[in-house]
This record gives structure tokens, sequence and C-alpha cells, in this order.
């Protein structure tokens, strides 16, 4: 397996680039970061940015692939979601400028999210949207030979009100899109709070997964203190003929560096 590792949760007080550098030191071949135009806070992504050119050459130094950036927030305030019509031309001007930095940072994928549910409207007719937002989205994708990621997300306890919110639904929209460019990312935290039953999920939907993600439950934290036995999911994973990367996204509750290092020890069984 491939481990990687999500910067934007990881090394927080110290400048983006430098946290590539900080995870290979930990052990860590693969990482990704959140948006191209700023860390996401929840409300605002009007910071300076990251320079495509400055993330390649730290990530071509430390020999750190970034696997992927994220185009807009989960409830669809910045970049307008996949669900309102009236935002799509926002929409695919941030794909637009999400998928330039990818290009020129050598990143190959980004990750799309739906969008909170919108009042007035059926959930079929929510996900047919999101269907067909998701058809120019990967056309220009394509183009830019760069993968999506959908990603569903839970709404017990971090993201109330979003649309999609198990495997099984991300993974049917996926389809109905029918790229090879177009897939799902399983994020092991959300879905075991939405769905549990992880490797029974995994299977049935092995065909789209493109990424994982994970962290401990409860509390989003490591993953060797949680109630899910990620080696045997792991283990079921790699039985399945997976190739990409299982990242870590997850706040540590000891020091930084101590805390990386030990989740791998525990995925792998040989430490970083």
């Amino acid at each position: 397996m491939k481990y990687g590792l999500c910067l934007e949760m990881a090394f927080t007080d110290k400048p983006f680039n430098d946290r590539i550098r900080l995870a290979a030191q930990a052990g860590f071949s693969y990482a990704e970061m959140w948006f191209v135009d700023g860390t996401f806070n929840g409300t605002d992504c009007s910071g300076p940015g990251k320079d495509p050119d400055a993330v390649r050459a730290a990530a071509d130094k430390t020999g750190v692939t970034i696997t992927n950036t994220v185009v807009g927030s989960p409830d669809g305030s910045i970049g307008g979601g996949l669900i309102d019509k009236s935002r799509r031309a926002e929409w695919l001007a941030r794909v637009g400028k999400t998928l330039a930095f990818n290009s020129a940072a050598g990143i190959g994928a980004t990750i799309v999210c739906t969008g909170n549910e919108i009042p007035g409207m059926s959930h079929e007719q929510m996900v047919t949207a999101v269907v067909e937002a998701l058809k120019p989205t990967v056309d220009l994708a394509e183009k830019a030979g760069v993968t999506l990621l959908l990603e569903p997300l839970n709404t017990r306890v971090d993201h109330a009100g979003y649309l999609v919110t198990t495997s099984d639904e991300g993974a049917d929209i996926c389809r109905r899109v029918g790229s090879p460019r177009m897939k799902l990312l399983f994020d092991c935290y959300h879905n075991q709070i939405m769905e549990g039953d992880l490797v029974s999920h995994i299977r049935r939907n092995s065909d789209v997964i493109g990424h994982f993600h994970s962290a401990g439950v409860p509390g989003r934290n490591e993953v060797y203190r949680c109630e899910s036995n990620y080696p045997f999911v792991i283990a079921e994973i790699e039985k399945l003929g997976y190739d990409g990367v299982f990242a870590l996204e997850y706040t540590a509750t000891t020091e930084q560096t101590a805390s990386l290092r030990d989740s791998l020890t525990y995925l792998t069984g040989k430490g970083a």
C-alpha cells in the first residue's frame, strides 16, 4: 500500500511547502492539499494562495508526490458546489482555475464535493443536478489529464446538510457520469460514521474507487486509537488489487511527527 498525508491537517504551524519536507521526514512519499488559492478555513479563501511551481519544486526536492487538490468547499459556499444550477458558471470557472494549478504543479487529481442540500428540491432532483454538473466538469478534467474524486461526507458530526453521505450513492453517481476520470474518494472516517461495514462497501464499489482517506472514529484523530481495524481494512483493499494511495487526514493528539510515525507503524507493521 502507498500511504499519503493531508498537509492541511498536519504541521499546520508551518508554511505549506515546509510541510512537504516534514511529511517526507515522517516517512510519506505521497501528500495532498486542499484549495489552490489558500488553506480552507471555513469562511474565506482569499489568501495569497499557493504557487504551483514552488509546490512542484518542493515535492521534487523531497521525492514526495502531491496526489490531489480540492475544488470547492463541502457546503458549496466557496465555488458554488454541484447542485445549484444558478452557480454553475462559478463552479466551472473554479474548476478551470484548479485544473490549471494541477497541470502546472504536476498533480493528478482533485476532489469535488456536492455542496449542501437545497430546500425545495427532492433528493433525486439534487442528485440529477450533480450528475449534470459533473459531465462538463469531467470534460474539462479529461482535457487536463486530471482525475475527479467525488467525496461522500458524514452529516452526523462534521458536515450537516451535505447531500451525498454514502459510498454506495457516491459510486452510483460516478458510474452514471461514466468516465475513467470520474472516481470515488472513499473516506473511511466519514463512511464509518454513516455506513460502517467498511470492507463490504469497499468491495462492491472497488470498480470506481480512486483514493482513500482515513482517520480514527470517534474524534478524527489517530488511526491506531479508534473503533476500526485499519490493518485488516487495508489488507482487504490490497486483495482487490487497488494500487492507489491510502491517505491519513486526521488531527494528531500527540507530537505531530511521532503521531504520524506511530500511525505508519500501526498500518504497516514496520514503521516509517
